[in-house]
Protein backbone atom coordinates (compact mmCIF):
# COMPACT_ATOMS: atom_id res chain seq x y z
CA UNK A 1 0.00 0.00 0.00
CA UNK A 2 1.25 3.32 -1.10
CA UNK A 3 2.00 5.84 1.36
CA UNK A 4 -0.37 8.73 1.54
CA UNK A 5 0.70 12.43 -0.18
CA UNK A 6 0.42 15.07 3.05
CA UNK A 7 -1.00 18.03 1.78
CA UNK A 8 -1.08 20.96 3.82
CA UNK A 9 -3.55 23.98 3.13
CA UNK A 10 -2.56 27.32 4.55
CA UNK A 11 -4.02 31.10 4.53
CA UNK A 12 -6.71 32.88 6.24
CA UNK A 13 -7.27 36.44 8.11
CA UNK A 14 -10.72 36.36 5.36
CA UNK A 15 -12.86 34.21 3.69
CA UNK A 16 -11.83 34.87 0.45
CA UNK A 17 -8.27 33.37 1.57
CA UNK A 18 -10.10 30.71 4.09
CA UNK A 19 -13.02 29.22 1.83
CA UNK A 20 -10.78 28.47 -1.05
CA UNK A 21 -8.65 26.63 0.99
CA UNK A 22 -11.53 24.57 2.73
CA UNK A 23 -12.55 24.24 -0.68
CA UNK A 24 -9.58 22.37 -1.90
CA UNK A 25 -9.95 20.15 1.60
CA UNK A 26 -13.24 18.81 0.86
CA UNK A 27 -12.07 18.21 -2.98
CA UNK A 28 -8.78 16.44 -1.28
CA UNK A 29 -11.12 14.12 0.35
CA UNK A 30 -12.46 12.45 -2.38
CA UNK A 31 -8.73 10.86 -2.76
CA UNK A 32 -8.39 8.41 -0.64
CA UNK A 33 -4.31 8.53 -0.98
CA UNK A 34 -4.55 11.92 0.10
CA UNK A 35 -3.84 13.68 4.10
CA UNK A 36 -4.81 17.18 4.63
CA UNK A 37 -3.79 19.56 7.39
CA UNK A 38 -4.79 23.46 7.35
CA UNK A 39 -2.37 25.42 8.84
CA UNK A 40 -3.49 29.29 9.80
CA UNK A 41 -3.49 32.15 12.07
CA UNK A 42 -3.77 30.81 15.58
CA UNK A 43 -6.62 33.54 16.40
CA UNK A 44 -7.54 34.27 12.74
CA UNK A 45 -11.25 33.04 11.64
CA UNK A 46 -9.89 29.98 10.23
CA UNK A 47 -9.13 28.85 13.86
CA UNK A 48 -12.83 28.03 14.11
CA UNK A 49 -14.22 27.67 10.56
CA UNK A 50 -11.74 25.10 9.64
CA UNK A 51 -12.53 22.43 12.79
CA UNK A 52 -16.09 23.70 12.12
CA UNK A 53 -15.67 21.92 8.45
CA UNK A 54 -14.48 18.80 9.60
CA UNK A 55 -10.57 19.67 9.21
CA UNK A 56 -7.43 19.32 11.42
CA UNK A 57 -6.12 22.70 12.16
CA UNK A 58 -2.56 24.21 13.71
CA UNK A 59 -2.34 27.71 14.37
CA UNK A 60 0.68 29.96 14.06
CA UNK A 61 1.47 33.60 14.49
CA UNK A 62 1.38 36.40 11.69
CA UNK A 63 0.43 39.98 10.82
CA UNK A 64 0.77 41.76 7.71
CA UNK A 65 3.49 43.78 6.89
CA UNK A 66 3.61 47.54 7.78
CA UNK A 67 2.93 49.39 5.00
CA UNK A 68 4.89 52.77 7.08
CA UNK A 69 7.21 53.44 9.30
CA UNK A 70 6.18 52.71 12.79
CA UNK A 71 6.93 51.00 15.99
CA UNK A 72 4.96 48.17 14.42
CA UNK A 73 7.45 47.46 11.83
CA UNK A 74 9.82 46.58 14.60
CA UNK A 75 7.03 44.43 16.27
CA UNK A 76 6.65 42.32 12.88
CA UNK A 77 10.00 41.06 12.75
CA UNK A 78 9.83 39.35 16.45
CA UNK A 79 6.14 38.66 15.31
CA UNK A 80 7.55 36.89 12.15
CA UNK A 81 10.25 34.67 13.63
CA UNK A 82 7.86 33.33 15.76
CA UNK A 83 5.35 32.49 13.22
CA UNK A 84 8.72 30.89 10.89
CA UNK A 85 9.35 28.71 13.84
CA UNK A 86 6.11 27.95 14.67
CA UNK A 87 5.52 26.71 10.81
CA UNK A 88 8.82 25.13 10.77
CA UNK A 89 7.85 22.75 13.47
CA UNK A 90 4.85 22.08 11.66
CA UNK A 91 6.84 21.36 8.20
CA UNK A 92 9.14 19.16 10.30
CA UNK A 93 6.87 16.93 12.07
CA UNK A 94 4.30 16.85 9.41
CA UNK A 95 6.23 16.16 6.56
CA UNK A 96 3.92 17.40 3.65
CA UNK A 97 4.14 16.51 0.18
CA UNK A 98 3.03 19.32 -1.33
CA UNK A 99 1.63 22.48 0.14
CA UNK A 100 -1.65 24.90 -1.47
CA UNK A 101 -1.11 28.46 -0.12
CA UNK A 102 -3.94 30.57 -0.38
CA UNK A 103 -2.01 33.80 -0.81
CA UNK A 104 -2.27 36.39 1.76
CA UNK A 105 0.22 37.38 5.01
CA UNK A 106 -0.84 34.49 6.99
CA UNK A 107 -0.23 31.83 4.49
CA UNK A 108 3.98 33.36 3.88
CA UNK A 109 5.56 31.63 7.04
CA UNK A 110 4.45 27.98 5.73
CA UNK A 111 5.07 28.47 2.47
CA UNK A 112 8.14 30.34 3.17
CA UNK A 113 9.66 27.27 5.17
CA UNK A 114 8.43 24.41 2.92
CA UNK A 115 9.73 26.01 0.15
CA UNK A 116 13.07 26.45 1.45
CA UNK A 117 12.95 22.32 2.83
CA UNK A 118 12.52 21.39 -0.91
CA UNK A 119 8.62 20.94 -0.53
CA UNK A 120 6.50 22.35 -3.46
CA UNK A 121 4.44 25.09 -2.89
CA UNK A 122 1.29 25.60 -5.46
CA UNK A 123 0.19 29.63 -4.47
CA UNK A 124 -3.40 31.00 -5.46
CA UNK A 125 -4.01 34.39 -6.28
CA UNK A 126 -7.40 35.38 -6.47
CA UNK A 127 -7.54 38.54 -7.31
CA UNK A 128 -7.19 40.38 -10.53
CA UNK A 129 -3.88 42.44 -8.99
CA UNK A 130 -1.25 40.47 -6.85
CA UNK A 131 -1.06 41.73 -3.64
CA UNK A 132 2.37 41.98 -2.00
CA UNK A 133 2.60 38.50 -0.31
CA UNK A 134 1.48 36.76 -3.36
CA UNK A 135 4.19 38.74 -5.70
CA UNK A 136 6.47 37.70 -2.45
CA UNK A 137 5.96 33.95 -2.62
CA UNK A 138 5.10 33.49 -6.67
CA UNK A 139 9.30 33.38 -6.25
CA UNK A 140 9.37 30.47 -4.02
CA UNK A 141 6.08 28.46 -5.56
CA UNK A 142 6.07 25.97 -8.21
CA UNK A 143 2.99 26.48 -9.39
CA UNK A 144 0.47 29.43 -9.39
CA UNK A 145 -3.14 29.35 -10.17
CA UNK A 146 -5.11 32.57 -10.56
CA UNK A 147 -8.24 33.41 -10.13
CA UNK A 148 -8.85 35.68 -13.53
CA UNK A 149 -7.22 35.47 -16.71
CA UNK A 150 -6.01 38.76 -16.65
CA UNK A 151 -3.57 37.96 -13.47
CA UNK A 152 -1.93 35.35 -16.12
CA UNK A 153 0.54 37.92 -17.39
CA UNK A 154 1.61 39.30 -13.72
CA UNK A 155 3.70 35.90 -12.98
CA UNK A 156 5.41 33.38 -14.94
CA UNK A 157 4.07 32.26 -17.98
CA UNK A 158 5.50 28.74 -17.81
CA UNK A 159 4.56 28.42 -13.94
CA UNK A 160 1.04 29.99 -14.18
CA UNK A 161 -2.68 28.43 -14.80
CA UNK A 162 -5.62 30.06 -14.69
CA UNK A 163 -7.94 27.63 -12.80
CA UNK A 164 -10.32 29.95 -11.61
CA UNK A 165 -11.47 30.38 -7.47
CA UNK A 166 -12.27 27.24 -6.02
CA UNK A 167 -15.79 27.22 -4.80
CA UNK A 168 -17.63 25.20 -2.57
CA UNK A 169 -19.85 22.53 -3.61
CA UNK A 170 -23.11 23.40 -1.65
CA UNK A 171 -22.70 26.65 -3.42
CA UNK A 172 -22.72 25.40 -7.13
CA UNK A 173 -25.28 22.64 -6.60
CA UNK A 174 -27.92 24.30 -4.29
CA UNK A 175 -31.83 24.65 -5.59
CA UNK A 176 -33.45 27.65 -6.76
CA UNK A 177 -36.84 26.03 -4.91
CA UNK A 178 -35.92 24.55 -1.82
CA UNK A 179 -33.88 27.80 -0.62
CA UNK A 180 -36.21 30.02 -1.77
CA UNK A 181 -38.83 27.88 0.84
CA UNK A 182 -35.84 27.93 3.27
CA UNK A 183 -36.14 32.00 3.53
CA UNK A 184 -39.63 32.29 3.68
CA UNK A 185 -39.91 33.91 -0.10
CA UNK A 186 -42.10 33.77 -2.93
CA UNK A 187 -41.06 31.16 -5.38
CA UNK A 188 -42.13 32.55 -8.57
CA UNK A 189 -41.21 36.53 -7.90
CA UNK A 190 -37.95 37.99 -8.48
CA UNK A 191 -35.51 38.09 -5.95
CA UNK A 192 -32.73 40.60 -5.06
CA UNK A 193 -29.70 39.30 -2.94
CA UNK A 194 -28.00 42.18 -1.01
CA UNK A 195 -24.67 41.60 0.59
CA UNK A 196 -23.30 44.30 2.80
CA UNK A 197 -22.35 43.49 6.53
CA UNK A 198 -18.82 43.55 5.43
CA UNK A 199 -15.60 46.21 5.05
CA UNK A 200 -17.43 49.52 5.40
CA UNK A 201 -20.60 47.82 5.78
CA UNK A 202 -21.96 50.58 7.53
CA UNK A 203 -22.69 53.32 4.43
CA UNK A 204 -23.20 50.47 2.17
CA UNK A 205 -25.91 49.05 4.02
CA UNK A 206 -27.67 52.64 4.58
CA UNK A 207 -27.67 52.64 0.70
CA UNK A 208 -29.12 49.66 0.12
CA UNK A 209 -32.00 50.03 3.20
CA UNK A 210 -32.66 52.72 1.28
CA UNK A 211 -32.76 51.65 -1.97
CA UNK A 212 -35.02 48.87 -0.74
CA UNK A 213 -37.85 51.42 0.79
CA UNK A 214 -37.51 53.59 -2.66
CA UNK A 215 -38.70 50.37 -4.26
CA UNK A 216 -41.41 49.47 -1.58
CA UNK A 217 -42.84 52.34 -2.98
CA UNK A 218 -43.39 51.24 -6.70
CA UNK A 219 -45.21 48.54 -8.35
CA UNK A 220 -42.30 46.30 -9.31
CA UNK A 221 -42.68 42.52 -7.75
CA UNK A 222 -39.81 41.76 -6.30
CA UNK A 223 -38.25 40.44 -2.81
CA UNK A 224 -35.17 41.37 -1.18
CA UNK A 225 -32.51 38.91 0.74
CA UNK A 226 -29.71 41.34 2.88
CA UNK A 227 -27.09 40.80 5.06
CA UNK A 228 -26.55 43.42 7.20
CA UNK A 229 -23.59 42.52 9.68
CA UNK A 230 -23.90 42.59 13.63
CA UNK A 231 -24.07 46.32 14.05
CA UNK A 232 -26.37 47.58 11.51
CA UNK A 233 -29.15 44.93 12.04
CA UNK A 234 -31.44 46.43 14.39
CA UNK A 235 -31.51 49.63 13.25
CA UNK A 236 -32.23 48.56 9.73
CA UNK A 237 -34.54 45.99 10.26
CA UNK A 238 -36.69 49.16 12.59
CA UNK A 239 -36.09 51.13 9.15
CA UNK A 240 -37.57 48.86 6.93
CA UNK A 241 -40.28 47.43 9.66
CA UNK A 242 -43.06 49.35 7.30
CA UNK A 243 -41.50 48.34 4.27
CA UNK A 244 -44.31 47.30 1.27
CA UNK A 245 -42.02 44.48 0.11
CA UNK A 246 -41.70 41.11 1.24
CA UNK A 247 -37.69 41.78 3.25
CA UNK A 248 -35.53 38.68 4.61
CA UNK A 249 -32.84 40.36 7.09
CA UNK A 250 -30.40 38.65 8.41
CA UNK A 251 -26.85 39.81 10.63
CA UNK A 252 -25.34 36.81 8.78
CA UNK A 253 -26.19 34.30 6.24
CA UNK A 254 -24.60 31.02 7.75
CA UNK A 255 -26.58 29.38 4.42
CA UNK A 256 -25.01 31.73 2.23
CA UNK A 257 -25.40 28.71 -0.74
CA UNK A 258 -29.10 29.20 -0.54
CA UNK A 259 -29.14 32.50 -0.47
CA UNK A 260 -26.96 32.53 -3.72
CA UNK A 261 -29.64 29.97 -5.26
CA UNK A 262 -32.56 31.91 -4.27
CA UNK A 263 -31.23 35.35 -6.05
CA UNK A 264 -31.90 36.57 -9.89
CA UNK A 265 -29.30 39.45 -9.35
CA UNK A 266 -26.71 40.45 -6.26
CA UNK A 267 -25.69 43.44 -5.35
CA UNK A 268 -22.40 43.22 -3.52
CA UNK A 269 -18.52 44.14 -2.66
CA UNK A 270 -16.79 42.43 -5.00
CA UNK A 271 -14.23 40.46 -3.52
CA UNK A 272 -12.96 37.71 -5.42
CA UNK A 273 -14.19 35.10 -3.57
CA UNK A 274 -17.64 37.16 -3.81
CA UNK A 275 -17.06 37.00 -7.36
CA UNK A 276 -16.27 33.43 -7.90
CA UNK A 277 -19.28 32.39 -6.14
CA UNK A 278 -21.24 35.06 -7.84
CA UNK A 279 -19.96 33.85 -11.57
CA UNK A 280 -20.50 29.95 -10.23
CA UNK A 281 -24.39 30.62 -10.03
CA UNK A 282 -23.86 32.14 -13.41
CA UNK A 283 -25.77 34.89 -11.90
CA UNK A 284 -25.83 38.91 -13.21
CA UNK A 285 -24.34 41.45 -10.03
CA UNK A 286 -24.12 44.73 -9.09
CA UNK A 287 -21.03 45.41 -7.80
CA UNK A 288 -19.77 48.30 -5.24
CA UNK A 289 -16.03 47.81 -5.19
CA UNK A 290 -14.30 48.69 -1.37
CA UNK A 291 -12.68 51.49 -2.23
CA UNK A 292 -9.79 50.92 0.30
CA UNK A 293 -8.44 47.70 -0.70
CA UNK A 294 -5.32 49.39 -2.39
CA UNK A 295 -7.97 49.11 -5.24
CA UNK A 296 -8.17 45.01 -5.91
CA UNK A 297 -11.97 44.71 -5.53
CA UNK A 298 -12.22 47.45 -8.25
CA UNK A 299 -10.07 45.85 -10.68
CA UNK A 300 -11.86 42.21 -9.95
CA UNK A 301 -15.23 44.02 -10.56
CA UNK A 302 -14.31 45.95 -14.21
CA UNK A 303 -12.78 42.51 -15.25
CA UNK A 304 -16.39 41.50 -14.79
CA UNK A 305 -18.16 44.35 -16.26
CA UNK A 306 -15.61 43.88 -19.32
CA UNK A 307 -16.84 40.35 -19.93
CA UNK A 308 -20.69 41.72 -19.48
CA UNK A 309 -21.86 39.78 -16.41
CA UNK A 310 -21.46 42.69 -13.90
CA UNK A 311 -21.92 46.67 -13.47
CA UNK A 312 -20.16 48.69 -11.08
CA UNK A 313 -21.03 51.85 -9.22
CA UNK A 314 -18.22 53.24 -7.25
CA UNK A 315 -18.71 54.49 -3.68
CA UNK A 316 -18.81 57.68 -4.09
CA UNK A 317 -21.76 57.74 -7.21
CA UNK A 318 -23.96 55.92 -4.42
CA UNK A 319 -25.13 60.28 -3.83
CA UNK A 320 -26.27 60.49 -6.59
CA UNK A 321 -28.78 57.99 -6.66
CA UNK A 322 -27.10 55.77 -9.27
CA UNK A 323 -27.74 52.57 -7.01
CA UNK A 324 -31.53 53.09 -7.60
CA UNK A 325 -32.05 54.21 -10.76
CA UNK A 326 -29.27 51.42 -11.99
CA UNK A 327 -31.44 48.69 -9.89
CA UNK A 328 -34.81 49.97 -11.64
CA UNK A 329 -33.18 49.56 -14.89
CA UNK A 330 -31.46 46.37 -14.64
CA UNK A 331 -34.54 44.75 -12.65
CA UNK A 332 -36.94 45.99 -15.62
CA UNK A 333 -34.70 44.22 -18.60
CA UNK A 334 -35.02 40.49 -18.07
CA UNK A 335 -33.45 39.96 -21.81
CA UNK A 336 -30.34 42.33 -20.28
CA UNK A 337 -30.05 39.94 -17.30
CA UNK A 338 -30.13 36.77 -18.63
CA UNK A 339 -27.65 38.28 -21.34
CA UNK A 340 -25.68 38.97 -17.92
CA UNK A 341 -25.97 35.62 -16.59
CA UNK A 342 -25.11 34.04 -19.29
CA UNK A 343 -21.66 35.77 -19.51
CA UNK A 344 -21.20 34.66 -16.26
CA UNK A 345 -21.46 31.19 -16.83
CA UNK A 346 -18.84 31.75 -19.54
CA UNK A 347 -16.28 32.87 -17.10
CA UNK A 348 -17.49 30.43 -14.53
CA UNK A 349 -14.49 27.68 -13.57
CA UNK A 350 -16.83 25.36 -12.09
CA UNK A 351 -13.87 22.91 -11.91
CA UNK A 352 -11.41 25.24 -10.10
CA UNK A 353 -11.02 22.74 -6.83
CA UNK A 354 -10.43 19.55 -8.86
CA UNK A 355 -7.69 20.96 -11.17
CA UNK A 356 -5.73 22.40 -8.57
CA UNK A 357 -6.12 19.54 -6.83
CA UNK A 358 -4.87 17.05 -9.62
CA UNK A 359 -1.76 19.81 -9.78
CA UNK A 360 -1.07 19.12 -5.65
CA UNK A 361 -0.93 15.89 -6.31
CA UNK A 362 1.04 15.33 -8.99
CA UNK A 363 3.72 18.41 -7.70
CA UNK A 364 3.52 16.01 -4.39
CA UNK A 365 4.97 12.90 -6.14
CA UNK A 366 7.94 15.13 -7.66
CA UNK A 367 9.34 16.57 -4.51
Amino acid sequence: MEPKKKIIITGGGTGGHIFPGIAIARELLRHPEAEVLYVGKEDGPESKWVPDSGFEFEGIQAAGFPRSLSVRLLTFWFGFAAGLARANGIVSRFKPDAVFSTGGYVSVPVSLMSAFRGVPVGLLEPNVVPGLAARFLSLFSRRIFVGFEDTLRRFSKRRTQWTGIPVREEIMTAEKSKARASFGLNPDTTTLLMLGGSQGAHALNQYMADVIQFLGQGERAVQVIMMTGWNDYRKVVDQLEKCALKVVLRPFISNIHEAYAAADLVVARSGAMTCAEVLSRGLPALFIPYPHASGHQEMNARALEKAGSAVVILEKELEEEKLSRTLIELLSDEARLKSMGEAARKLAKPNAARDIVKELLEMGGKK
